[in-house]
């Protein structure tokens, strides 16, 4: 069989026919493990059901009348990995919509480059971490262009975890010297899109459980916890046209973030032995968000980063809830409406995300591409020693596609 032929067989088919049957039978085994979850946890969800309240969007037409900002940006899935470095790229854009029709756009990109030493985890950190900042540059850039809303992808401070494990990372060929330098400029960046009010962040990927350390909260039991993220619960209830929020449950904005925690780690608190309450483990939880919050950003107020508000809405079924995270004074209804009024029925989100994140994506094999041309610019340099470059350039793992 041609190289060509395996490469367009299923990935299944690829592996020896043993391996392929082996994952046949762990596939079976999950099924019926998910199978014998899901039953159990039925009875477990209508009861949640029942304790939660949806409200439906209103409709809103004010943001025909708005300038809109969609901001988004993207960095390589993987890091190229050569013996002489490690070799990322990024970019970021946006699109200003007047309504629904485009009026501007522009885009922005870049080269990361570091040493092949030490952990690759904290090179492909700071790649995401510069790229988040060209992405915050790009919002407060258009703050500037008299614009009324704006959206950006992923949660205003969803950085945040692990910066501290490179806050002492030297950033080669970089204006910031160490991790914390850059991590500190994120922070003022993402503060200054929050405090104006006009932004709103689009949530996708959801890690919060706040809702199952709210029934914990409320019984003093895990007998409703469901070990489920927010955005799968919700899944299971909401209907089109609605949303849900937080804060209206919770009772104020940041107690999600608190919550979230007690779900967590309410098991590895609470014995009956000890009798140790439920309102001692989350004040427990509370001290141990503001503390990671500390170590990872450094000396911030840790209120300063926990104060957005956070809604879901369900645009469209059978496309999955996501989160809106803004300021809590903010025009949400507003941003709400547009949301519901101008989704992509086939993601569920606003369309015009669709079309900047489509616009600033990085394929998987560009960068592999963009150190090959980095390459040839050095082989045509006569002053070059051409088994050096060859040297520097040769794939780490010759065996693994990039």
């Amino acid at each position: 069989m041609s190289v060509r032929q395996v490469e367009t067989l299923p990935d299944w088919l690829k592996l020896p026919t043993k391996v392929q049957h082996q994952f046949f039978e762990h596939a079976e085994q999950e099924a019926q493990r998910t199978k014998t979850l899901l039953l159990e946890q039925k009875q477990k969800l209508d009861k949640i059901h029942e304790m939660l309240r949806f409200q439906n969007v209103e409709q809103n037409d004010s943001w025909k009348n708005w300038r809109i900002a969609v901001v988004d940006g993207s960095d390589s899935p993987v890091l190229s990995e050569r013996v002489g470095g490690r070799y990322g790229t990024y970019a970021a854009g946006y699109h200003i919509y007047e309504g629904l029709d485009l009026r501007e756009e522009d885009y922005f990109s870049g080269a990361y480059v570091d040493d092949q030493i030490g952990s690759s985890e904290a090179s492909q950190k700071v790649l995401q971490l510069v790229t988040t900042e060209l992405e915050r540059r790009v919002a407060v850039e258009c703050l500037d262009k008299d614009v009324d809303l704006i959206l950006i992808d992923g949660p205003f401070f969803g950085f945040r975890p692990r910066c501290r494990t490179i806050a002492d990372k030297e950033i080669r060929y970089s204006k910031y010297r160490k991790g914390r330098d850059l991590t500190k400029m994120l922070v003022a960046l993402s503060q200054k899109l929050l405090d104006s009010g006009k932004v709103c962040a689009i949530v996708k990927r959801i890690q919060t459980a706040a809702i199952d350390g709210w029934t914990i909260y409320k019984t003093g039991s895990q007998n409703l916890a469901t070990r489920r993220n927010d955005k799968e619960l919700l899944a299971s209830f909401m209907k089109k046209g609605e949303f849900f929020s937080y804060s209206e449950h919770f009772g104020s904005y940041d107690a999600y973030q608190y919550l979230s925690r007690l779900g967590w780690a309410f098991g590895r608190f609470y014995t009956t032995d000890t009798g140790r309450s439920v309102e001692s483990i989350y004040e427990a939880c509370k001290g141990d968000v503001e503390r990671n919050i500390k170590s990872d950003l450094g000396d911030v107020d840790p209120r300063s980063i926990l104060r957005t508000s956070r809604v879901y809405l369900r645009a469209s079924y059978p496309a999955q809830p996501f989160a809106l995270e803004v300021e809590p004074d903010s025009d949400l209804p507003s941003a709400l409406a547009y949301c519901f009024a101008t989704c992509n029925p086939a993601s569920g989100l606003p369309i015009a995300l669709d079309l900047i994140d489509h616009d600033v994506g990085i394929p998987r094999g560009f960068t592999q591409e963009f150190v090959e041309e980095v390459e040839a610019n050095l082989a045509r340099d006569p002053e070059l020693d051409k088994f050096e470059i060859e040297t520097r350039f040769s794939s780490l793992n010759p065996q693994k596609q990039e």
